[in-house]
C-alpha cells in the first residue's frame, strides 16, 4: 500500500472551495432546491434549526470529507489533478448519487432535487479532488 501523507493547507483549501461552493450553488439554485424540498424560506427560517449549528455541522462534515478523499486518492494510485478527479467522480457515483437516487426514487422525490443536492456534491468533489490530487509538497 502506498504511503500516504496529508497536506493541512490542501486539505483547508479542498475544505473552502467545496463550503464556498455551497454558497454560490444554493444562491443561484435556491428556488428550484426550496420547491424540491417542499418548504419556504421562511419556513426554514421558522423551523428552530440553529443557522450556525447547520454551518458547523456542514463545514465538520466536508472536512471529514476532505481528509477521506486525501486519503482515498493517495491509497489508490499517483498524486495528480487527473487522478484526483477521477477518485472524486467514482466515490460521487458509487456512494453519494447511488445512494441519493436510490433514496429519492422511494421518497418520491423529482429528478430535478436529485440533480441539485448531488450535483452540487459532484462539483464540490471534483473540486476537492483536483485540489487534493494537485497539491504536492514544494521541493526547495
Amino acid at each position: 500500500m502506498n504511503s500516504v501523507r496529508h497536506y493541512p493547507l490542501a486539505i483547508l483549501v479542498a475544505t473552502l472551495c467545496y463550503f464556498g461552493l455551497g454558497a454560490v450553488w444554493f444562491t443561484l439554485f435556491r428556488d428550484p432546491w426550496l420547491e424540491g424540498i417542499g418548504k419556504t424560506m421562511e419556513q426554514l427560517q421558522m423551523s428552530g434549526v440553529s443557522p450556525m449549528l447547520a454551518y458547523g455541522i456542514a463545514l465538520m462534515m466536508t472536512l471529514a470529507l476532505a481528509l477521506f478523499l486525501s486519503w482515498l486518492i493517495q491509497a489508490t494510485g499517483p498524486l495528480t489533478v487527473a487522478r484526483g478527479v477521477q477518485v472524486a467522480i467514482v466515490l460521487w457515483f458509487c456512494v453519494v448519487f447511488a445512494t441519493w437516487a436510490t433514496e429519492y426514487a422511494f421518497e418520491g422525490r423529482g429528478v430535478k432535487i436529485l440533480a441539485i443536492t448531488s450535483g452540487y456534491c459532484l462539483v464540490g468533489m471534483v473540486l476537492m479532488g483536483a485540489v487534493l490530487g494537485g497539491w504536492t509538497k514544494k521541493v526547495e
